[in-house]
């Protein structure tokens, strides 16, 4: 342990800042799906060094939104139908984990403000953007409820990764199957019936 030498948390937040601004220009589009990404270049445009946006890159391949070939180039990946097929599946078992951990130590407050955004998502069925909208909200709600643990910030991460693969992706189940399910939902919350409640949220997302 002696060995150890002390962090630089400088170079360690800018690598942080660094990370979020490329997963979110992923996200939105203005890194494009296939663009290659040229480190010296985004470490001039960014005012940065070459080190944090190498830390940054590394971090953005180990949950799959870009693809590194050494000496030959970085660049974004593309969202394949597999993918959108294997992230609604860990979306689906992630987020009904998180309401079955969550849901029996949730406040009386806590518990208003989950109930108030799934009627958020009942009220936008019918609309693919606002229920996609409403249900990152909802999901997002809950996963800040988890304690912190040693993987929160990898699932932080894989958010982000899940954020851009079902980015324009709506609901999977029919609009009055879901209506249905939030009504049975609504009760499981105020029941804080984590068995029940974690089945329904993975019925969302057709699991």
């Amino acid at each position: 342990m002696s060995g150890l030498a002390p962090i630089d948390k400088g170079k360690q937040l800018l690598a942080d800042t660094v990370f979020q601004f490329l997963g979110a220009a992923i996200i939105d589009g203005t890194l494009e799906q296939g663009e290659r990404i040229r480190d010296a270049e985004l470490a001039e445009k960014l005012n940065v060094s070459r080190m944090p946006i190498r830390e940054a890159l590394q971090r953005l391949e180990r949950i799959g939104l870009v693809e590194m070939m050494p000496s030959r180039y970085t660049r974004v990946t593309t969202v394949t139908d597999e993918i959108v097929r294997s992230s609604l599946a860990y979306a689906g078992y992630k987020c009904g984990i998180e309401i079955h951990a969550t849901l029996r130590g949730m406040s009386d407050a806590q518990e208003a403000r989950a109930l108030e955004l799934l009627d958020a998502m009942e009220a936008a069925l019918g609309d693919d953007e606002a229920s996609i909208e409403a249900r990152v909200a909802f999901s997002r709600y809950i996963a800040s409820l988890a304690s912190e643990n040693v993987y929160s910030q990898h699932l932080h991460d894989l958010d982000i990764a899940l954020e851009r693969n079902l980015r324009h992706v709506g609901p999977v189940v029919s609009d009055d199957a879901l209506r249905e399910n939030y009504a049975q939902l609504r009760q499981a919350i105020r029941d804080r019936d984590n068995d029940t409640a974690e089945r329904l949220v993975r019925a969302q997302f057709g699991i």
